[in-house]
């Protein structure tokens, strides 16, 4: 049975696990929920974690959105205790409350359940240790996750590069991609098996996720066996150390199927963000062009171009 399945399968717990989960739950702060915005991005939920935070367009807003009807500072979320309010800026397209139009700079305590209307996006508020707040997180981890190796899809890989683009470009912060494959993985399938080759994926994604990339960078499967890590704030020298370091470790790395060892190598391409591209489009395909000079010149390797 797939862990998918399982997660869906009705299970019983005992009375301590139960009591565990609830108590997790009940610590989760309050959130706003994505109820209608742009693709992709519906039910993502951003924490109320800090006193005050700023919903708008502005890449310094707490809650970023990139979509016209939004003002640059749409509304403020002010946080007191157990209350939590939200405050219009004198927004251009207004901020509603369950269909209640509120004042500029006039609180409105916010109560669970409540939609938020800010331009063209709707929000859901969900007070602290909200039950749906959590499911929504899960449900939207599972569809932006890649089912196999449980890391971002291509989809989500391609959402966020392309929101780290217009950041970086706007605060004048480095930013770099490292794409690999794994190398000569077809004959991995042919010799040992298609779940060989599974156990490979996954083995490979859990070494990186875990072991060699900070908790900040997004790393996600593209398709097939090619992979990508975006690293915001990294300049290109680092970002080929932490390529290196991938290379190096996934070559030294055990990997053990119906008790075989498995030879497992990648070639990896790295780009650095520069003011010739016009697109997250460009920086992807530097890198991976970068990733064919490694194919090309034995493989198990990195490069630049």
């Amino acid at each position: 049975m797939s862990e998918e399945s399982k997660l869906d399968k009705t299970s019983v717990v005992d009375g301590d696990t139960l009591k565990i989960r609830l108590d997790e739950v009940r610590k989760r702060p309050p959130a706003l929920i994505l109820l209608m915005g742009p693709t992709g991005l519906i039910g993502k939920q951003w924490p109320i974690d800090k006193n005050e935070m700023y919903i708008g367009r502005d890449i310094s807003c707490d809650v970023q959105i990139d979509e016209k009807s939004l003002s640059k500072k749409h509304a403020k979320i002010v946080k007191s205790q157990d209350e939590v309010s939200i405050i219009d800026q004198k927004s251009t397209n207004g901020t509603e409350i369950c269909g209640v139009k509120l004042e500029p700079f006039v609180p409105l305590l916010l109560n669970n359940n409540d939609s938020i209307k800010l331009g063209n996006i709707i929000f859901k508020f969900a007070e602290q240790g909200a039950l749906d707040s959590v499911m929504t997180a899960i449900n939207f981890d599972r569809g932006n996750m890649d089912g196999l190796t449980q890391v971002l899809n291509k989809a989500a890989i391609l959402r966020n590069l392309d929101e780290s683009f217009k950041k970086a470009l706007l605060t004048e912060t480095n930013l770099s991609l490292i794409v690999f494959d794994l190398d000569h993985f077809k004959k991995i399938n042919d010799a040992h098996g298609h779940q060989c080759g599974d156990y490979v994926l996954r083995e490979v994604s859990n070494v990186v996720k875990n072991q060699l990339i900070r908790s900040g960078d997004t790393f996600g499967r593209y398709g097939g066996e090619e992979f990508v890590i975006i690293l915001y704030g990294s300049s290109l020298q680092r970002s080929c150390d932490v390529a290196e370091r991938i290379r190096a470790t996934i070559e030294k790395h055990d990997f053990v199927f119906a008790a075989e060892k498995i030879p497992v190598t990648v070639s990896l391409g790295v780009a650095s963000l520069d003011g010739n591209m016009k697109g997250p489009e460009a920086l992807f395909a530097k890198a991976d062009k970068a990733t064919y000079v490694s194919k090309g010149a034995g493989r198990n390797r990195v490069s630049t171009i």
